[in-house]
């Protein structure tokens, strides 16, 4: 019985008009932003002018780069933070502004006025010679006395971050996530071996995949969930189910389980292009890529995804409605994506949307990945016990209870 209704279920949604534009979107999307073409990995060349930049441990340029971003907010008067997800741009009061003077002063053994001449000069170098009119504020080099003490440092950036609130660049973990330095030619070779050699390429390309689908399906099957909870109603079928010996928890586990296969189908299609884009790159370096690999990443990464998106979706339609489970999922979207726009590189925490926007950086995934799997449990589980109260709800209305003044 339970099969024939997880068929008949499969088939209703599978047959729906949202089913087919939530695909749409969600291949759409990848198409987009993933591309035709991924980036492709290439051995590192001792004659290569950069091998990019990675995060450094050296307290003097940490010093030197966050007290450059200090300056550089001082000097245009604003500071951005991210409190809740967020921008939120701060201004200082003139009190709050001569403190950081102060420490920029103290830190540089410069006054502020030699420190505007020092930051234009450096602007100015620098625009000309990239031919740019364009400077990055993140490339000021902050003139940082040789005596500056890095206790005297951590205790300014505690002293900021108070001043400037929530969510600002003067954080420890901000701060010191930020701090880059240039890749050594070693450093280069090691990293691209390691993608050679664990991620066999193809995990390396997965990771960003990864990245974009669980954008995306973040948001979008929250819709297909709210219209199969909804289908009886707009069907007039709730008598129909409500007469047959079905319990509520076949009933819905049916519904469930059969929209993330749906779901779920899709998201491994859609995802053979860029797998097999990895594949044909992997064998051009004479490395034999591994496409198991390659979706173990999507099913691990993105069906805890769809488990809380639909158990939250199926929980809130019946509690309150299908409107109230898009708006609470939009909401719970945004706040996941903005929490996470600054650390686009195994960013993530307790959000529905772990980031990895990068092609490779194998040793930071590996620092990344403990906190990811307990991520990416933690939404599956809270998705499993959602879905569980929907069906509670849905089974005491069926029974003629009422909530909010609503019965079925």
């Amino acid at each position: 019985m339970m099969v024939h209704l997880f068929g008949k279920e499969t088939k209703l949604t599978a047959t729906s008009l949202t089913y087919w534009l939530v695909v749409g979107i969600v291949g759409f999307f990848i198409m987009t932003q993933v591309g035709m073409d991924l980036t492709v990995i290439r051995k590192p060349d001792k004659t290569d002018e950069t091998y990019g930049m990675v995060q450094t441990k050296d307290k003097q340029r940490i010093q030197v780069q966050t007290y450059g971003t200090l300056y550089s907010e001082y000097h245009s008067d604003g500071y951005g933070t991210y409190p809740f997800g967020f921008y939120k741009g701060v201004k200082l009061d003139e009190q709050e502004q001569q403190h950081v003077r102060q420490i920029l002063e103290r830190a540089s053994g410069q006054s502020m006025s030699a420190l505007e001449a020092d930051y234009s000069e450096q602007l100015l170098s620098k625009m000309e010679a990239s031919g740019n009119d364009y400077f990055e504020e993140s490339n000021y080099e902050f003139p940082l006395k040789d005596t500056a003490s890095y206790q005297q440092f951590e205790q300014d950036m505690m002293s900021v971050a108070e001043l400037v609130g929530k969510g600002s660049s003067y954080g420890k973990e901000d701060y010191l996530a930020a701090a880059t330095e240039p890749k050594t030619y070693e450093q280069a070779m090691e990293e691209y071996q390691e993608v050679v050699d664990k991620d066999r390429v193809t995990g390396a390309y997965a990771r960003m995949v990864c990245d974009y689908f669980g954008i995306i399906l973040g948001i979008v099957p929250v819709f297909l969930g709210a219209t199969v909870m909804l289908r009886d109603k707009r069907g007039q079928a709730e008598q129909v189910i409500h007469s047959k010996a079905v319990s509520s928890m076949r009933l819905l586990g049916s519904r469930y389980l059969s929209t993330i296969l749906l779901l779920l189908i899709p998201t491994l299609i859609i995802s053979l292009m860029p797998a097999i884009q990895a594949i044909v790159i992997a064998n051009k370096l004479n490395v034999s890529g591994d496409l198991l690999l390659f979706f173990q990443y999507i099913l691990g990464w993105l069906l805890p995804t769809l488990l809380f998106v639909l158990g939250l979706s199926f929980f809130v339609t019946e509690l309150f409605g299908g409107i109230a489970a898009i708006v609470v999922q939009i909401i719970f979207w945004l706040v996941s994506i903005f929490s996470s726009s600054s650390n686009l590189i195994g960013g993530g925490g307790l959000s529905l949307i772990p980031r990895f926007n990068k092609v490779g950086e194998r040793a930071l995934f590996e620092q990344f990945f403990e906190k990811l799997v307990w991520n990416r449990l933690f939404f599956a589980g809270l998705g499993i016990l959602l879905f569980l109260l929907a069906v509670i709800v849905y089974d005491y209305k069926r029974n003629g209870g009422r909530l909010l003044g609503k019965g079925r």
